[in-house]
């Protein structure tokens, strides 16, 4: 049989009470040199379905980062899909949302550190440049009042480009026109 600790878990169970895979080891565990077959795995998915501590078996071995076996059911891919990162982390906010979840925490901490990024180039580009246009940008992005040096650099950028009428004044220089 396996040489193993027993789990606080296991350990606190009756004597008399046998959980579904006692006795069943070998479904359970496998050679590190070899994959579980697809037979071994299905018997022992179905004992544990029955198991009274499934959860907490499974909860164990998601803690305990076990590489290998069955546990609660769970194969080490389902374990390591279940693993989540800690709320509050940019991981956490990444990983509820590619699971299409919605996390107060983690979307504050997020917001909380894009707009410590968005800050820090915007003393950037004040210290290298005196004011840009990505300044005058993430001024606005941060709902800042922009800058004297920011508005002047986009004044500028724009003054440059030409101008094409707009779509709805389009009509009015027409009718004008045709008034004249």
């Amino acid at each position: 049989m396996i040489d193993a600790i027993v789990p606080a878990f296991l350990a606190r169970l009756p004597a008399s009470v046998r959980t579904p895979c006692h006795g069943h080891g070998d479904l359970y565990v496998h050679s590190i040199r070899s994959t579980p077959s697809a037979t071994n795995v299905g018997k022992a998915k179905v004992l544990c379905a029955a198991c009274p501590i499934k959860a907490a078996c499974a909860d164990h071995a998601i803690r305990r980062g076990e590489t290998d076996g069955i546990w609660g059911g769970l194969t080490p891919a389902e374990r390591r899909a279940r693993v989540r990162p800690d709320c509050g982390t940019e991981s956490g906010w990444r990983s509820h949302v590619q699971r299409g979840e919605s996390c107060l925490t983690c979307r504050e901490a997020h917001d909380d550190r894009l707009r410590a990024q968005r800050l820090k180039r915007l003393a950037h580009e004040h210290a290298e440049h005196g004011g840009s246009l990505a300044g005058y940008r993430l001024e606005l992005l941060l709902g800042l009042p922009t800058c004297v040096r920011c508005r002047a650099v986009r004044q500028e950028y724009y003054a440059e480009r030409p101008h094409t009428a707009k779509w709805y004044r389009r009509g009015m220089a027409d009718r004008s026109a045709e008034a004249a």
